[in-house]
Order: structure tokens, then C-alpha cells, then sequence
């Protein structure tokens, strides 16, 4: 992998912080659009299902559209709009704005993270794959507690919600810095699509597994539902069941995502000398601890170590289950990204409203309780998933 390829990995790495700052930024406002608008529990949950539905629907098919023809010119383009369309946010005048609003963001999402995700596969070698896609996820990951911090520092500010406005910058920014690689994109997708026509004149195509590809997504699926109703859930659980300060509840988001952040990287170090199994069924298990411990400590300090630990350890097989996906379908790169990057992590968002109607009708600490054995259940699913010898332990 020459220098140039590096920084182009670097380059999409940057557009996915951007990209995702939004997702972030989302729980910061949420207890404040609620009282702007009267919102119940179930109400909130839709805007996150809003967001999260329209990436799921529209991401697998565009990750197919791009395995047959690459876009990625577009992906610039994508990361400024994600940054424009939260900028909109503090704006609207009604919940039906809102949810238009949030659809932009969504769609802006959607169209980034197959081309991008499989973009980042065909800048690596063989020997950087889950290095470089850790990186891409660390990314991700990175823009969401970005968005976090600076939604927290924002919402302070004099102006309230209208200062989301100041979102678009980020986007401008990296609007600048992606076209400047955008040659290089443009250069390994259409090397990839002269070596896959080669390639198919040479071998047909690898019977696959959809019983495991199947059960990959749906642990995917479990994982985003516990990851997003944790970052949802928890500033408005610790402000009305703890009397915390609304400072304090926005914080511990940030720290939870801060801990995904950490989580994800190590996780995709650790899964080349592991195994993809090790990590993924590791990662879920040692998340079960401090997921139950949320609700069962008081000090600030030991509550902040606790979802800390949450973080780091519920999204840490994140960029082991992308590469896995990818192994899965090695024609279909794109779709496997949007497959596992969009539409299981959309559905978590349906997961995240059907919690938000128990947390309606059975309370919020219910909720709360109830993640745990998600993440229980989570664990005992990564024992069935197969996994191709190309990702098991080596020694």
C-alpha cells in the first residue's frame, strides 16, 4: 500500500467523521426537541427510526448500484450535505419539518458509506483490510462523539438549538479536502472493476452462505439496537430518574461514544491476531457488565468509568463485522457495506422504537434493564456465526 493510497484511506476516514457527526449531535438535541414540540417517548424514537429507516432502505440498494457501476465521485458531495442537513435542524417550525429534516440527513448517509466503505477495501492490500477499515470505522465513530462534544459545547451557547447552524462547516471543509483525492478514488474502483472481469472469466463465483450472512446481520442488528438505545436513552434516564444536570447527561454520551471510538480500533487490531470470532463474541460478552452496571451506580465517577467501558466494548467487533461481510459477498463489496453499515444498523433504529414504546409504558428504567439481556442474547447469536478461514486465528 504506497503513501498516497494511506492518505486517500485517511481522506474517507475524515468524510465518515463528518458524515456521522449528525448521528452524534442527535441525542444532544433530543431532550430539547421534546420539550419544544411536546414530543412523548415513542415520538422521539421515530426520529431516530426517521434517520436510521431511510439509510437502511436506501443503502443496500445503492451498494448494489455502485458494485455494478462506482460513484465515487459522489462522495465528497455526500459529506457536505449530512453536515448541511443537521444545520436545519434548530431551524424547523414543526415535527413534520423535523422529520423531513432528518430524512436529508439520512439519504446523505445512505449514499456515503457503501461507495466509501468499498472505496477504503480497494485502496488496501491483503495485509491492511481490517487495519484500514478499523480506521474508516474509527472515523465514524470519532464524528459521532465529535458531534456529541460540539452539539454539548453549541446547545450553551447563546442561540440554543438555532447554533446546529454552524454544522456546516465541517462539511464545507471536507467538501475541499475529499476532491482533492478524488482522483485516487476514482483510479482503485476502476482497477477493482478490471480485475473482477478477469477474475469471473477465469473461476465462476463461490457458492454463499445466507443462513450466515443472515445471522451476521441480525447480530448486527441486535448490536445497534443495544448502541443506540444506550446513547438515545441515557441523557434522558440520568436527568429524570438521577436529577442529573442536563451538562452531566449530554457528557455521559459523549463518553459512551468516545469509549466506541476506542472500542472500534482496538477491536480491529485485535481481530487480525484473534480471529473475527474472538472479537466479535468477546466484544458483546465483556459489554454485559457495564451495560447491567449503568443503573446500579451513583458516583459520577463510577458512572462515567461504567458507560465508558459500555462504549468501548458494545461497538468494538464494528469493523470486524464489515470486513466479514465484504468476505462474505467478495463481488458485492458495496452491498456488504451497506448490508452491515446501513440497513442492520437502520433496523436497530425500529429496535430503538419499539423501546421507546415500552419505555412509555413500562419505564424508562425497564428499558434500561431490559438492554442488558439484549446484549445477552447478542452473545449467544455470535456463536453460530461462520466465519471463512481467511479471518480465523492465525499462529
Amino acid at each position: 500500500m504506497n503513501k498516497k493510497s494511506f492518505w486517500a484511506v485517511i481522506s474517507l476516514a475524515i468524510g465518515h467523521l463528518v458524515t456521522d457527526m449528525q448521528a452524534g449531535a442527535l441525542p444532544i438535541v433530543l431532550p430539547h426537541l421534546k420539550e419544544l414540540f411536546s414530543l412523548s417517548y415513542a415520538q422521539m424514537a421515530a426520529i431516530v427510526l426517521t434517520q436510521n429507516v431511510t439509510s437502511s432502505v436506501i443503502q443496500p440498494v445503492f451498494g448494489y448500484v455502485t458494485d455494478k457501476k462506482s460513484l465515487p465521485g459522489m462522495l465528497p458531495f455526500c459529506a457536505a450535505l449530512a453536515g448541511a442537513g443537521f444545520a436545519a435542524v434548530g431551524w424547523v417550525s414543526s415535527y413534520a419539518l423535523l422529520l423531513l429534516t432528518v430524512i436529508v440527513i439520512g439519504v446523505s448517509s445512505a449514499t456515503y458509506h457503501p461507495q466509501a466503505s468499498k472505496t477504503v477495501n480497494f485502496l488496501s492490500d491483503d495485509n491492511t483490510k481490517a487495519r484500514n477499515m478499523g480506521l474508516f470505522s474509527l472515523g465514524g465513530n470519532a464524528g459521532m462523539a465529535a458531534g456529541s462534544m460540539m452539539m454539548t459545547f453549541l446547545i450553551g451557547l447563546e442561540g440554543g438549538l438555532h447554533n446546529t447552524t454552524y454544522f456546516v462547516i465541517p462539511g464545507a471543509l471536507v467538501l475541499g479536502y475529499m476532491l482533492h483525492y478524488l482522483a485516487e478514488y476514482k483510479r482503485v474502483n476502476i482497477e477493482h472493476s478490471l480485475k473482477q472481469a478477469a477474475a469471473k472469466v477465469k473461476q465462476g463465483t463461490a457458492v454463499l452462505s445466507y443462513f450466515g450472512l443472515i445471522l451476521l446481520l441480525f447480530f448486527i442488528f441486535l448490536r445497534s439496537t443495544i448502541h443506540t438505545g444506550v446513547s438515545t436513552y441515557l441523557p434522558l434516564f440520568f436527568m429524570q430518574f438521577r436529577d442529573s444536570e442536563p451538562v452531566f447527561a449530554s457528557l455521559l454520551v459523549t463518553v459512551f461514544l468516545l469509549g466506541g471510538v476506542a472500542g472500534t480500533y482496538i477491536g480491529a487490531v485485535l481481530s487480525d491476531k484473534l480471529g473475527a470470532r474472538a472479537v466479535i463474541c468477546g466484544s458483546m460478552l465483556l459489554s454485559v457488565p457495564p451495560i447491567w452496571m449503568i443503573d446500579k451506580v451513583y458516583t459520577e465517577a463510577s458512572i462515567i468509568a461504567v458507560v465508558a467501558a459500555a462504549g468501548v466494548f458494545i461497538i468494538g467487533s464494528n469493523a470486524t463485522t464489515i470486513v466479514l461481510a465484504q468476505t462474505m459477498l467478495p463481488n458485492n463489496v458495496g452491498m456488504a457495506a451497506g448490508l452491515t453499515i446501513g440497513f442492520s444498523v437502520g433496523l436497530g433504529g425500529l429496535g430503538v422504537t419499539l423501546l421507546g414504546v415500552l419505555a412509555d409504558n413500562l419505564g424508562l428504567p425497564f428499558v434500561m434493564q431490559l438492554l442488558t439481556w439484549l446484549s445477552i442474547g447478542a452473545t449467544i447469536i455470535t456463536l453460530k456465526i461462520p466465519v471463512p478461514e481467511s479471518l480465523r486465528k492465525k499462529f
